[in-house]
């Protein structure tokens, strides 16, 4: 009888994004062993995990030394499970420094398929959970000695992706993944991951969601229309609701999970005050509660975090930050792209026009070899053309439902 767990998925991401939450969510609902691996650290050391990832900068050697026995006590909890998740940092970020986590070189010594999922969220609402944590005492030394600034979160956010894709071993997949999915996302990747067959038989799949989304924003803008208010916008997210609620064994992967480059109307430079109608509009069924608005000039953030004078009240400073943000969403959305089994490009000539990011993606998949099928309105598709097209055009969600086996005609 095998000791440890066959398949094991490990949940990363930065701090703020709230790991333990999602393991514990997976574990109640799925019935997965469930490991923190920075509480058995905690334990070991008797100091809490910012304190202790000082450490290592002192002496990395030694320090991880004492790593390997929390990682050693954790592999021993998960003892008689066949399947289990564990949260786990890949990198700490004290004193300025990006560090690894020594732990995940240790992940090679379990005799099983190890997945990873890196989690994301905005950059401001990791800001405000960790300012919101310093305030109400929760991690009070965590900011100490550094501050934690936009650029610097999205930089150790690169660093803990990076880091973060050499976990997979034994056949597992580096997964990117963003809070701001539905509760049922996240359940049915944790099963697709972990090999869990659906309720309805069958196995998991997995699709990415292609649509417009800049030509909308910019449209709302020009006619001051909230976006969250914007009937194409509106359509869109009922597709995706619709496509999970129809096809209970597909896993979807939907690009506005994640919406960071917010534009001010009158100068087109990035807002550092984000409402909930300037967002693009996200489910309310995900792991968190999110709040509205989040003013990264506010004295919260002052406080607890950074000199909100010299980052984002400085034009410059948010003028590079745009920059980091425009290039992390490349990666994101052709990572999502890479993993998913196939992609669904929803209305890809809307307006009839053609969307650079929705062609970048429809082209990307297809020299992956991963099928796309667009869904395309009879009235647009006046300016699709043959050569270098190998999508698979439908008109509506029920010819789609119908091709994924879904429904039956």
């Amino acid at each position: 009888m095998r000791d440890y767990p066959e398949k094991i998925a490990v949940v990363t991401g930065i701090s703020g994004i709230g790991l333990g939450r999602v393991v514990d969510l997976i574990g109640r609902e799925i019935g997965a062993a469930v490991a923190k691996f920075e509480d058995f650290v905690e334990e070991e050391f008797k100091a809490p995990i910012y304190h202790v990832a000082e450490l290592l900068l002192v002496d990395y050697k030694r320090t991880a030394e004492r790593f390997e026995r929390a990682f050693t006590k954790m592999v021993d909890s998960l003892r008689g499970s066949k399947y289990a998740v564990i949260a786990m940092h890949s990198m700490y970020y004290r004193r300025s420094n990006i560090v690894s986590n020594p732990a995940i070189g240790y992940l090679s010594r379990m005799e099983a398929e190890v997945s990873v999922v890196d989690y994301f969220d905005d950059y401001y609402h990791v800001l405000h959970r960790l300012a919101t944590r310093i305030a109400h005492g929760e991690t009070p030394g965590v900011a100490s000695f550094q501050v934690i600034d936009p650029a610097g979160l999205l930089y150790w956010r690169s660093a803990q992706e990076s880091v973060s894709r050499l976990i997979p071993l034994g056949g597992g997949e580096a997964y990117v993944y963003a809070s701001k999915h539905t509760r049922e996302g996240h359940l049915r990747l944790f099963s697709y991951i972990l090999g869990i067959q659906p309720e309805e038989g069958g196995e998991y799949h997995s699709a990415y969601i292609s649509h417009p989304i800049t030509k909308l924003r910019e449209y709302a803008l020009k006619h001051n229309i909230p976006l969250n208010k914007l009937e194409e916008v509106i359509e869109i997210e009922k597709f995706k609701q619709e496509l999970e609620k129809a096809c209970p064994n597909l896993v979807v992967f939907s690009p506005t999970a994640i919406d960071e480059l917010i534009l001010s109307p009158e100068t087109n430079t990035l807002q550092t005050s984000i409402a909930r109608d300037t967002r693009w509009p996200h489910p309310e069924n995900g792991i968190h509660e999110y709040p509205y608005p989040v003013d990264l000039s506010s004295e919260l953030f002052n406080e607890y975090l950074y000199p909100v004078d010299e980052t984002v009240k400085n034009p410059g400073y948010v003028s590079f930050l745009k920059t980091l943000i425009e290039t992390s969403i490349e990666r994101r959305d052709l990572g999502y792209v890479s993993q998913a089994d196939f992609v669904i490009a929803y209305r890809p000539t809307m307006f009839s026009e053609v969307h650079m990011g929705v062609e970048t993606e429809i082209k990307t998949a297809v020299a992956m070899s991963k099928p796309v099928y667009s869904i395309i309105p009879a009235e647009e598709r006046d300016i699709s053309y043959k050569l270098f097209r190998f999508e698979y055009p439908l008109s509506s969600l029920e010819e789609l439902l119908y091709i994924l086996r879904c429904s039956k005609k």
